[in-house]
């Protein structure tokens, strides 16, 4: 195995290592903060599905800054890859939750949390397989794309905090 390769396999290992973790705690900071309204616009303030997906975001977008720093010479996509797997992790959560309810037809804390350490598992799977698979070749226009999908999430989650519309992803269960 080569030093890039190498480098990348540690990378996404500690990456996910470091999202499962931070994403976690993250779960606790508005409730420790005293309800902090600023906290709440970038972390969850309740127990909806919209909620949960900012345990993915924001995660996966801060490790996505040192991952970009870390590979951006060897991998020219990796602002692709990374801001492509910051997404897929988070809209993997509702996608995982609803599919498990529509089978079981209820909902186990359990399950809530593994579909969260799922997530984040394909989204690095994601990310990984792009950057592997990419090579050297640029995606500037797949990257501006990305960057503005991830910036409308952003405005989502800043925007659906505290005036959410009466859908059931944002319903408190």
């Amino acid at each position: 195995m080569n030093k890039t390769i190498k480098k990348l396999n540690i990378t996404m290992i500690i990456g996910i290592l470091a999202v499962w973790v931070s994403g976690s705690l993250f779960h606790f900071v508005y409730d420790w903060t005293g309800r902090n309204t600023f906290v709440g616009l970038f972390f969850p303030t309740n127990e909806s599905t919209w909620e949960h997906m900012k345990l993915a975001f924001l995660p996966m977008n801060l490790y996505g800054i040192y991952t970009w720093y870390a590979l951006k010479d060897r991998y020219e996509a990796s602002g692709f890859a990374i801001l492509l797997g910051a997404n897929v992790a988070t809209w993997a959560i509702p996608f995982l939750y609803y599919t498990y309810m529509g089978v079981l037809g209820f909902s186990k804390m359990w399950l809530d949390i593994a579909t969260f350490f799922v997530a984040v598992l394909i989204g690095f799977a994601v990310e990984y397989h792009v950057l592997r698979r990419a090579g050297h070749e640029s995606f500037v226009l797949g990257t501006w794309i990305m960057a503005i999908v991830d910036f409308m999430m952003a405005a989502a989650f800043v925007s659906c905090s505290y005036g959410a519309p009466a859908l059931g992803i944002f319903a408190k269960p």
